[in-house]
């Protein structure tokens, strides 16, 4: 960067769908049953802070550092810098790919997912970051389905921010920011752009970020993968199966990539990708699967494979699926949810 004082940072609005719809049924009185039913939605956002703030305190690892993130009403504010990413010179968006001289610095490192001082370790970060993201995502969705409200959308952008100085001269990383200017203009254009329902969207250079850092890559490449309500059972094609098994069951759907959102906003197409927020989870444990990789046993042998092998195409994720599939993917059932104890997730205390 030309000034020291510029970053390329990430940042991701978390938004209650239909909250100002909410309050106009109850005729803007929240002092009535209904009224109070809006405002109670709220607690879903401060709850997941709650969470994460005290997972943090204990188990730091799981974080990119310097995470920030800020409530405004209905709406939850996350960001974070990328220290070692930086688009080229009259740029403002990354070109992704490796280096020679970044080729060269990936090689293991004890106890690290990346080696220190890196693009990787910033797309590190990031893939932290995001997997924070999803995890908050899932969690808010779940509870405004158990109580019967629409849920959250969440939009994820980049962008460069300029230091900005508060009153009390303490850096205020959501002003002079235009990642958070990206995420908000895009949420604003909801389903009329095509960021549609209470799913999750991301922007094209955070995924780049992420590229950065292979094992973050290898599970990245999976979250493309969303599931359908609709069965894959065509009646027209007939699919022969073990004799050994009864004919019987219909997959209650499968796999998808849904297509790309191209949005402008402030004078740039911006694309997005609607992404699986329950694969992206993973992402705040990439150390812990590269550990189970190096390790005996069926699962790990999996596992290991995901980060050895190339993401593979839709048609192989669909009959990998099917009952009598080799179900070889395991990041496509993996979630690790924010109320989970990380100290017992891998059956470990």
């Amino acid at each position: 960067m030309t000034a020291p004082d510029v970053r390329w940072a990430c940042s991701a609005q978390v938004d209650l769908l239909g909250f100002s719809d909410h309050l106009m049924v109850a005729n803007w009185d929240i002092r009535n049953r209904i009224g109070r039913q809006a405002i109670e939605r709220l607690s879903s956002l401060e709850d997941a802070l709650q969470l994460f703030q005290k997972e943090r305190e204990n188990h730091p690892q799981l974080y990119p550092r310097a995470l920030q993130y800020r409530r405004f009403n209905d709406t939850l504010f996350l960001g974070v810098d990328a220290e070692h990413l930086e688009p080229p010179t009259g740029q403002t968006t990354l070109t992704g790919g490796y280096s020679l001289n970044e080729l060269k610095k990936l090689h293991p490192q004890s106890g690290q997912t990346v080696p220190k001082g890196t693009r990787a370790e910033s797309g590190g970060d990031v893939a932290k970051f995001l997997g924070l993201v999803a995890r908050v995502h899932e969690y808010v969705n779940r509870r405004e389905t158990e109580n019967d409200f629409p849920g959250c959308r969440t939009v994820v952008a980049s962008g460069l921010r300029r230091r900005f100085s508060d009153r009390n001269d303490e850096d205020d990383f959501f002003s002079a920011n235009f990642a958070v200017s990206a995420a908000f203009e895009a949420d604003k254009s909801g389903s009329s752009g095509g960021l549609k329902g209470d799913n999750l969207y991301v922007e094209q250079d955070v995924g780049m970020a992420i590229s950065y850092c292979e094992p973050c890559h290898a599970v990245l490449g999976f979250a493309k993968f969303v599931r359908t309500d609709s069965s894959l059972i065509d009646p027209y094609e007939y699919i022969k199966t073990p004799e050994n098994m009864v004919m019987g069951f219909l997959p209650g759907g499968f796999w998808t990539i849904p297509e790309p959102v191209t949005l402008e906003i402030m004078k740039k197409n911006l694309t997005f990708r609607r992404l699986n927020p329950a694969v992206l989870t993973n992402l705040q444990l990439l150390s812990d699967y590269q550990r189970l990789a190096t390790e005996s046993g069926e699962f790990n042998k999996l596992i290991s494979n995901c980060f050895s092998t190339s993401t593979p195409s839709v048609e192989e994720v669909n009959e990998s699926s099917l009952p009598f599939g080799k179900h070889e993917y395991p990041f496509l059932s993996l979630e690790f949810s924010l109320d989970a104890q990380y100290s017992g997730y891998f059956g470990e205390e």
